[in-house]
């Protein structure tokens, strides 16, 4: 996976853009805020020789629609999972959550027990609490969006800094990060984002009935660890993983570990 490449699918009368990879037992990866599928570029081929991988670019994200035609809230974000599943073909799939990601996976999973069969959270943002967005969150996007150098500068230095390997920094890995903003209408779509999402109401993750792993980074200065311990208690019989000295970007710093999970408990 080296950048923007996949197919595009009508889900409910929107565009939306997946990256297919592997064979085996399908897997839905969902990306976290602000990014999009390119977030999984690292891990994927850690793991498609035992999975079916779809990671999906969400409404609004990546190279999915800027048409946007239901609320950006959590609620509706988990509809729209669902209804790629179906348009995937995907009855039970395993699902698995990146930040922000994480708490529409847990939505999907409380409100859809049936559609899913396992459930992994990293550095996961938790859907039991308020997501606390402003527009504030959007001034560096903004300034990638008006400066494409300045961002692509700065996501090459981001992944080299957080995954320890300059190889990966890629041209086309670092393309995949910024050149999605460009799009017409990604600024207003991310505003309807941060609006939506800060309305969404908490839930009650102990409805989740899937086997979840939930793997938390204690050098996370994104999202709290805390929130991630408190996730793995609310979750019945939730397995917690930690991971001392990795921050928020575990799916590049600590990527051989967290893929080994994923084989592990997807396996």
């Amino acid at each position: 996976m080296t950048g923007p490449a996949g197919r595009f699918l009508d889900v409910a009368g929107e565009r939306v853009h997946v990256i297919e990879r592997g064979s085996g037992p399908p897997v839905l990866l969902v990306h976290g805020f602000p990014s999009n599928a390119t977030a999984f570029a690292g891990l994927m081929p850690l793991v498609e020789d035992r999975f079916r991988l779809v990671a999906v670019d969400m409404v609004g994200f990546g190279q999915s629609t800027r048409r946007i035609r239901r609320p950006l809230d959590g609620e509706s974000y988990a509809d729209r999972l669902v209804a790629l599943l179906d348009a995937l073909e995907l009855e039970r799939p395993h699902l698995v959550g990146l930040s922000w990601g994480g708490s529409v996976a847990q939505r999907l999973a409380a409100r859809y027990p049936q559609r899913i069969d396992r459930l992994v959270l990293l550095a996961s943002v938790s859907a039991a609490r308020r997501l606390p967005l402003s527009d504030a969150n959007l001034v560096g996007l903004a300034l990638a969006i008006r400066f494409p150098a300045l961002g692509r500068a700065a996501v090459r230095r981001f992944i080299i800094r957080t995954s320890g390997d300059a190889t990966l920094a890629t041209d086309a890995l670092v393309r995949g990060y910024v050149e999605p903003l460009r799009i017409t209408g990604t600024l207003a779509a991310l505003r309807r984002f941060v609006r939506d999402t800060a309305a969404t109401p908490p839930i009650d993750l102990s409805r989740i009935r899937a086997p979840t792993l939930v793997v938390v980074p204690l050098a996370d200065r994104v999202v709290p660890p805390e929130a991630g311990a408190e996730i793995a208690v609310l979750i019945p019989d939730a397995r917690y993983v930690a991971l001392p000295g990795i921050g928020h970007a575990v799916q590049f710093e600590a990527r051989q570990r967290v893929a080994g999970l994923i084989r592990e408990f997807l396996g």
